[in-house]
């Protein structure tokens, strides 16, 4: 605060360094020790507090972990991003009903003989299906009449 004799100008006071990080937790806002509405800068502010009181070289997982938890919310598109999943619950899991099984009331039997009658699966005889192609060629030359 100032003091009125001294005439000195008012300094802004700093926060006093009250946060509680939560280095178990999955949440990143809890890992730093903030609040879910804390602005970019006190996150910031709260990662660089975090960093000089676990330094990478005493407590190298819990850096790991401060400095995941900073990624994540180090810049708006971020930290929208994770307060949209974070936040947000997934809608809950439904196995998909089965319908019932088909039931039908036929012999397998009764599927080769459908097929025998309109087929050709019951004939023996296909000479029928095949016609003489003649095209001037004499047999067996492969050479043509040509006129």
């Amino acid at each position: 605060m100032t003091d009125p004799q001294a005439g000195s100008i008012p300094q802004r006071e700093r926060k006093s360094s009250t946060r509680q990080a939560n280095l178990n937790s999955t949440d990143p806002y809890a890992v730093l020790g903030l609040e879910r509405r804390a602005a970019l800068s006190e996150i910031k502010r709260a990662y660089f507090e975090l960093v000089r009181q676990y330094s990478p070289e005493n407590n190298p997982e819990a850096f790991k972990l401060i400095r995941a938890a900073y990624e994540k919310l180090n810049s708006s598109e971020n930290k929208n991003e994770t307060d949209l999943f974070l936040f947000q619950a997934p809608p809950a899991w439904e196995a998909r009903k089965r319908r019932r099984k088909l039931e039908l009331d036929f012999d397998p039997q009764d599927i080769w003989l459908l097929l025998q009658s309109g087929t050709d699966l019951g004939r023996s005889q296909f000479e029928s299906d095949f016609r003489t192609i003649q095209d001037g060629a004499t047999p067996g030359t492969g050479k043509t009449d040509k006129k």
